[in-house]
C-alpha cells in the first residue's frame, strides 16, 4: 500500500509539472504490454528515458510488486519505475497471478516465476521493435515481489532471455523454514509450492525438500548474481530470521551482495530515513556498475 501511495503522489507531481509549468517528461510510458494472453494480468509497463534511444546499449530493472501473493499490481511499483526512468534508466513494472479463493488449491509460485520469463521476453521484444539494444536486466521487489525476484534470479538466471546484471529487493521472504519464520513458515511454503504437506510427506522426510523449493535463501551460490538487500530490524510481517538467512547464505557463498539494515523500520521501511538514502545511493552505484553505458 506504502508503494502505490508513493507512486501515485509521484504520478500527481509529473503530470502537474508538466501540464502546469510546460515541463516535459524525461521519459516515456508504454502501458499495459500484454506479455503473454493466459491472462488478463499478464501486462506491464515499460519506462523509458529519452536519452536510452541514444545509447549502443542500455539495461532495464525490472520491479515486482509485493501482496503477500495474493493482492496488489503493477501500479503499486510506478514510484520506483518513475524515480529511475528520471534518472535515465529504463524501468518495467509487471503483475502476474495471484493466489485466490478459485486457485488456491492449484496455484504454484512456480507459475510466477514462467511469468517472469515471459516478461523478459517480452521487454526483449519490445527492446528490438524500439531499438533500444537491452542487454542486460535486474530483478527487483517489495515483500512478495522481492522474494519473487530473489526466486527466480537466483534458481532461474539461465532461463532469462536478456542476461541478468544484479538483484535489488526490500523486505523479501528467504526462507520458510521454522528456524528462520516460525510455525507459519512451512504453511506459507506448501501454499506457494501448491502441494500439501501431508503425512505421507512427512514420513517420507519431503517437507524440508518442499520448503526448499520456494526459499530464495536455498538457491544462493558462488554464481549467485550480485545481490543489495533491504530489511527492517523491527519487521513483523517478514521475521528477521529471513534477512539473517539470506545474509548468512551470501557470506558462505562468496557472492557479490550488500546489506542494508533498517534497524528502526517495520515492514514499509520508512523509519530510518539514513537507510532510505543508503540504499537509493547503492541501487544507482549497482546500475552504474553493472548496466552497459
Amino acid at each position: 500500500m506504502f508503494e502505490k501511495i508513493i507512486g501515485i503522489v509521484l504520478a500527481i507531481v509529473t503530470f502537474f509539472t508538466s501540464t502546469f509549468l510546460g515541463v516535459a517528461p524525461k521519459y516515456e510510458v508504454f502501458s499495459n504490454i500484454a506479455y503473454s494472453t493466459a491472462s488478463e494480468r499478464n501486462i506491464m509497463d515499460i519506462y523509458v528515458p529519452a536519452e536510452a534511444y541514444e545509447r549502443e546499449e542500455n539495461g532495464c530493472i525490472l520491479f515486482i510488486h509485493g501482496g503477500s501473493w495474493s493482492s496488489g499490481s503493477k501500479d503499486e511499483m510506478m514510484g520506483d519505475c518513475v524515480a529511475l526512468a528520471s534518472e535515465g534508466y529504463i524501468t518495467a513494472t509487471m503483475s502476474y497471478t495471484l493466489i485466490n479463493d478459485a486457485n488456491r488449491d492449484t496455484y504454484s509460485v512456480m507459475t510466477v516465476l514462467d511469468e517472469i520469463t515471459l516478461a523478459i521476453e517480452a521487454i526483449k521484444k519490445f527492446s528490438e521493435e524500439k531499438g533500444l539494444n537491452i542487454t542486460k536486466l535486474a530483478t527487483s521487489g517489495y515483500s512478495a515481489g522481492a522474494h519473487l525476484s530473489m526466486l527466480y534470479s537466483y534458481s532461474r538466471a539461465d532461463e532469462s532471455a536478456i542476461p541478468l546484471a544484479f538483484a535489488a529487493n526490500k523486505v523479501g521472504p528467504s526462507d520458510f523454514t521454522t528456524e528462520a519464520w516460525g510455525e507459519a513458515g512451512p504453511r506459507i511454503a506448501q501454499m506457494l509450492a501448491g502441494t500439501a504437506i501431508t503425512e505421507e510427506y512427512l514420513k517420507e522426510g519431503k517437507e524440508k525438500e518442499l520448503i526448499e523449493l520456494v526459499s530464495p535463501s536455498f538457491y544462493v551460490s558462488e554464481n549467485s548474481i550480485p545481490s543489495l538487500l533491504a530489511y527492517g530490524g523491527k519487521d513483523k510481517t517478514v521475521p528477521v530470521g529471513n534477512a539473517e538467512s539470506v545474509k548468512k547464505a551470501f557470506e558462505e557463498s562468496g557472492a557479490d551482495f550488500d546489506f542494508i539494515l533498517f534497524p528502526l523500520s517495520d515492514h514499509i521501511l520508512i523509519f530510518t530515513p539514513i537507510s532510505s538514502v543508503r540504499y537509493n545511493v547503492k541501487l544507482k552505484e549497482y546500475c552504474d556498475n553493472y548496466f552497459p553505458g
